[in-house]
């Protein structure tokens, strides 16, 4: 579990981006929880580009740990994203205009943010990837492409929206961050320090998949207590 304290970080970091100092009048349940669960998608996202599915130093795992992990979290983060959507929709069905033709672009971007978690989730397993790509270096070279835009599509759609990102200093530091995150496949590929001696835990794939269920299922916690309590505690 020692491979979530760097998601722990990233959480920290962008929860001071996102609610110090910042005036947040608490609303409906569900759509605090909305708002919730679009925080917990967004630091997902960001945290796969530090766990890419190549193997790292540390935990000293095999591959399949860091594959299945990456795959799982990615499912969570769809998952998250889908209920942004979904109770956003539910508490103030009026949003729904924002995602038409001719809509705020912030609001098409969230959309579009949407499609692509779900083109990237679909093919990262076997079956369907097989079907698309024949070499597994073209299918890492879209996927990782198609990652950039989502990343980049979530940012300017927290940005744009303005609900708590609003100040200049917190569009700087989200910029930020999430280029940092961007950056951080192409500085494990080209950076690396040298292998370690050893050999590498095996037949972990299932402490992967345990781990994921553990991140889910406290961020879907941490969700339900935001809307329920804290957005109403941490309101001016």
């Amino acid at each position: 579990m020692i491979i979530l304290l760097p998601l722990l970080v990233l959480c920290g970091l962008l929860v001071s981006v996102f609610f110090i100092g910042a005036d947040l009048p608490a609303n409906d349940p569900s759509w605090d929880g909305a708002m919730a669960c679009g925080f917990v998608a967004y630091v997902l996202v960001a945290f796969l580009f530090f766990l890419t599915g190549r193997p790292l130093r540390v935990p000293f795992n095999d591959g399949k740990f860091f594959t299945v992990a990456h795959r799982l979290l990615g499912c969570v983060a769809g998952g998250f994203i889908v209920l942004h959507v979904g109770l956003s929709l539910w508490a103030e069905p009026l949003t729904g205009r924002y995602l038409l033709p001719g809509g705020p672009g912030y609001m098409l971007a969230g959309l579009a943010g949407l499609l692509l978690a779900a083109l990237l989730i679909g093919p990262s397993f076997h079956a369907v990837r097989g079907r698309i790509w024949r070499k597994a270096t073209r299918f890492r070279q879209a996927h990782g492409l198609m990652a950039l835009i989502l990343l980049g599509m979530a940012s300017f759609h927290v940005t744009g929206a303005r609900l708590h990102v609003r100040a200049r200093e917190q569009m700087i530091a989200l910029s930020v961050i999430a280029a940092f995150c961007a950056a951080l496949p192409w500085v494990g590929r080209y950076g690396r320090l040298p292998r370690p001696a050893g050999h590498r835990r095996r037949h972990t794939a299932p402490v992967a998949v345990r781990m994921a269920m553990v991140a889910g299922g406290v961020s879907l916690g941490a969700c339900v207590l935001y809307g329920v309590r804290l957005s109403q505690w941490l309101a001016p």
